[in-house]
């Protein structure tokens, strides 16, 4: 099963990784997908799918997306896949999160292979909020509750780019950054149409 690595920009309580940990497994078959790390000389990290029983102090306190990738990269050069953490996803959790119950997901994707896969029509444009990075990465992030973040990595893990497209649409993205991720679920899990009928 795969990990997300979890960075805390600021102090999280415990009551709130507790809720994000029992919020995004409602799915049935979803188990406890975030695994995280308090500071950027941290040894290890829990892997099995139990969440701090204590407040996190963080160590990457106001850190911006960017450091907090490198800190993502220092951490799989050292310890490569420990636990089966995923190399291509990392999840953030910020002021917002403790008053929002929300979680910043992001994901990443050599810019090299979205060219070839879009070989065919090149100026079909990268959906939603993103980043190409120097290193030639694309990252993008969506700020999702807590209840739909298992779900959106799922889907966005399991399906085409139709599905990365849909979360990222501008008109499924909240006054406050929020994705709707209530409509996109059930797009994905065809209880909607999709107005663009691509997924």
């Amino acid at each position: 099963m795969s990990r997300v690595l979890t960075f805390a920009t600021t102090n999280i309580p415990a009551s709130t990784i507790k809720t994000l940990q029992e919020e995004s497994i409602i799915p049935e078959y979803a188990f406890n997908l975030f695994t995280f790390i308090h500071s950027p000389n941290q040894e290890e990290v829990q892997v099995k799918g139990t969440p701090p029983a204590e407040d996190i102090v963080t160590g990457f306190q106001d850190q911006s997306d960017a450091e907090i990738r490198q800190n993502f990269y220092q951490f799989l050069a050292g310890k490569g896949t420990m636990g089966k953490i995923t190399k291509v996803w990392f999840a953030v959790l910020d002021e917002q999160s403790v008053t929002q119950s929300t979680i910043v997901l992001h994901h990443g994707m050599k810019k090299s292979l979205w060219d070839e896969i879009h070989a065919e029509v090149p100026e079909t444009p990268i959906p939603g909020q993103y980043e190409v990075c120097d290193d030639g990465n694309i990252w993008w992030k969506w700020r999702v509750p807590f209840r739909y973040a298992w779900a959106i990595w799922n889907s966005i893990s399991s399906c085409d780019f139709e599905v990365l497209e849909l979360y990222s649409r501008p008109e499924y993205l909240g006054s406050d950054g929020v994705v709707d991720a209530e409509t996109c679920d059930k797009i994905v899990n065809g209880e909607l149409n999709d107005s663009k009928g691509m997924v």
